[in-house]
């Protein structure tokens, strides 16, 4: 799991139990409100600096990133990253040239690559299709070539998760303040 320290110091917890002592139970329901709706914005962050590095659709990346929201026992919320591989025929623009192989982009920055070898094909028996390469001349064994986890790229892309993790730690403060706003709307009714 990726994880995204976000730390509130003591004073800031002390000031928003000062504001909020006249509605009971009210800082739980504040922090953990704030700090779901972080993970939300931090993941849909995470998201769109994601695909910006990879061709890969934005919907396949939002399911690929796992969100653990607070509680009201633990105030912790995290976002993880699966660590599967998708196929290459994932990644929109792969295409077979029958003598050539198969030609495919996996990054933004990079141009397209050719695996001379190559083929897309479906599977007789579970209707699986893919990009396959042979392991040798002979017909059989042949294995799927894959292109990154989401995890790897997150994880091997420089600074991505540094800039997602200091956003969100911006934007925590406000987040909590527009909580206490909810709190007292509502206490007024």
């Amino acid at each position: 799991m990726l994880a995204m320290h976000i730390k509130i110091d003591e004073k800031s917890l002390r000031e928003a139990k000062h504001i909020l002592r006249a509605i009971p139970k009210a800082i739980p329901r504040v922090f953990r409100r704030a700090i779901n709706r972080n993970v939300d914005m931090a993941a849909t962050d995470l998201k769109r600096r994601v695909s910006g590095q990879v061709t890969f659709k934005k919907r396949d990346i939002a399911k690929s990133i796992k969100k653990h929201k607070a509680t009201y026992k633990h105030w912790v919320g995290y976002i993880g990253a699966s660590t599967h591989r998708p196929g290459l025929l994932a990644y929109p623009g792969t295409i077979e040239k029958r003598p050539h192989g198969v030609k495919y982009r996996i990054s933004r920055t990079a141009g397209r690559k050719r695996l001379p070898s190559a083929f897309i094909a479906t599977m007789p028996i579970s209707g699986h299709r893919g990009v396959f390469e042979r392991r040798s001349i002979s017909r059989l064994p042949i294995d799927e070539m894959r292109g990154p986890s989401i995890w790897s790229v997150i994880t091997r892309t420089p600074q991505l998760l540094k800039s997602v993790t200091d956003a969100a730690g911006k934007r925590m403060s406000k987040l909590i303040n527009d909580q206490i706003g909810v709190e007292f709307r509502r206490w007024k009714r």
